[in-house]
């Protein structure tokens, strides 16, 4: 029989729950998976062709940058809870099937109600071993109702993963601008740094030779020594800065370990807008586009519907139900029936919790409004800070730019000097380093207004409008990238036309 088998089943479980242990993956194999996920990476990345251009490096960065792979994923998550959310609104539709056996009959006998005199005989009414099932179709309007307003919060949600895709795409361009210009600038002075390290070498042998050939006082030596390992230390400094900038490019766009590639740009030091934007307009178009803000919005309709869940678990639970059944109880008449009904439960105490629900959701909408208004504050004192950071960095580049063109003059009078025998190799040294720094920093200095412009079109919200060109070609995705950046840094920046009228969900009451 079934039944007899029950307690080794039983017996078997038990010791295998017992027998559960710790198991930790062991590091040849983590180092396997390791390995296959790097060879996943560099299967799914097509190669380098050609120098990039800005355009193309943002392009190449918001198709394979993993990081922003990441958030188009739980922008997909998102939308799939949305589509569960709604299956739940649907009627309950439920097969349920079973099979009971027991050791003797279910006999029982009984007490007479008048004379309560026990009965001698026992009876049963039920087979020791029959299966049962049935089919049951019920609605609960409660339940639907709580999950309508579910779905509609997942909705919600799921916008707000899709505003959080797009701002990441958009702080992935503005770090692919940063360290886009940077490797640009810095390797435009890379050869003068490699070639006057050299120098610097060896001067560094001169100036042993000169003191081993007692040709200079040791004093003047170790002076002109210690000032040339400063200059070396800049100088590999600025080597170094340079590299790091190149990683730091080819992990944004995802470039293949190793793999060298090329960027290209139409001038050296493209010009960038210097007039100050309308704020009025700009303000309203950061709130539009700003996910901090808009998010916020949605969390108080998200609270709203919560609210709404909140008082409707207050009401009576009415269901409905019909019902398919069968038994192979043989003692039944009808092995087979249909049922249907109607069913009310309400949880009287429902009503003392009145004031407190009330209560609590008036905290909540209160918390949302709070958050939203700080939201619209923080949105708008970015923009300000992030154009006021912008002017600043342009004005140091102004002046880097007068101490380059300076030092440069200088550098060619001390070359000069030099052909005359009226300044000394350790002086043009000098001279050349001083040069280079200031060079360098009028590199970084427009590499940083390049940035700032960048953090300022990020505090706006703004973002090439390619969510439907990812899957196009990289030279497809990349000309409708550049058509946006030309616009935006020829000083074509977008504006808010029209108000709309206000939400119901946010007019207070």
């Amino acid at each position: 029989m079934a039944y007899k088998s029950l307690p080794v089943v039983a017996a078997v479980m038990f010791l295998s729950g017992c027998a559960v242990k710790m198991e930790p993956i062991s590091d040849a194999d983590v180092a396997a998976a390791a390995k296959h996920d790097m060879e996943m990476i560099k299967a799914s990345v097509p190669p380098i062709s050609g120098p990039m251009t800005l355009s193309d490096a943002i392009a190449r960065a918001l198709k394979y940058n993993l990081a922003n792979r990441v958030k188009i994923m739980e922008s997909a998550l998102a939308t799939k809870n949305f589509d569960l959310a709604k299956l739940d609104m649907m009627p309950l539709f439920k097969a349920d099937g079973g099979y009971s056996a027991r050791t003797g009959k279910n006999a029982t006998n009984s007490r007479d109600y008048r004379t309560d005199i026990e009965s001698t005989s026992y009876s049963y009414s039920d087979d020791p071993q029959h299966w049962d099932g049935n089919l049951r179709f019920s609605f609960n309007i409660l339940d639907f109702g709580i999950s309508y307003l579910q779905a509609k919060q997942e909705a919600d949600r799921a916008v707000i993963a899709l505003h959080a895709r797009t701002k990441s795409m958009a702080r992935l361009i503005q770090e692919v601008r940063t360290a886009f210009w940077r490797v640009v600038l810095l390797e435009r002075v890379a050869p003068n740094v490699d070639g006057l390290l050299a120098r610097a070498d060896q001067a560094m042998k001169d100036l042993e030779t000169a003191r081993n050939e007692g040709l200079r006082p040791p004093l003047a030596v170790l002076e002109d020594k210690r000032a040339l390992i400063e200059i070396i230390q800049q100088l590999e400094t600025m080597q170094q800065s340079i590299g790091a900038a190149r990683i730091d490019l080819a992990s944004l766009i995802n470039a293949p370990s190793g793999s060298p590639f090329k960027l290209k740009v139409n001038s050296d030091f493209p010009a960038l807008p210097r007039k100050e934007p309308d704020f009025d307009k700009l303000e309203l178009y950061a709130l539009v586009h700003s996910s901090d803000y808009t998010d916020e919005i949605y969390n108080l309709r998200i609270a709203r519907n919560e609210s709404r869940k909140a008082i409707a678990r207050l009401f009576p639970s009415l269901e409905g139900f019909g019902s398919f059944n069968a038994d192979t109880n043989h003692f039944l008449a009808d092995p087979s029936w249909y049922e249907a009904g109607a069913r009310v439960s309400w949880n009287l105490f429902n009503v003392l919790r009145l004031d407190d629900v009330n209560e609590t959701n008036e905290a909540r909408r209160n918390m949302t409004v709070a958050r939203r208004l700080a939201a619209n504050m923080a949105v708008i004192t970015s923009v300000h800070v992030s154009w006021q950071e912008y002017a600043d960095a342009n004005a140091r580049l102004d002046q880097a730019k007068r101490i380059d063109d300076i030092d440069k003059e200088i550098s060619k009078l001390t070359e000069q000097s030099v052909s005359t025998d009226a300044v000394s190799g350790m002086e043009r040294i000098r001279s050349e380093i001083r040069a280079l720094r200031s060079a360098v920093a009028r590199v970084l200095a427009y590499s940083d207004a390049q940035d700032a412009y960048g953090r300022f079109l990020l505090s706006l919200g703004l973002v090439p409008d390619v969510s439907t060109s990812l899957n196009a070609p990289e030279a497809q995705l990349s000309a409708k990238i550049r058509e946006s950046l030309d616009k935006w840094e020829d000083g074509d920046l977008p504006t808010v036309e029209t108000v709309g009228v206000m939400p119901d969900f946010i007019e207070d009451k």
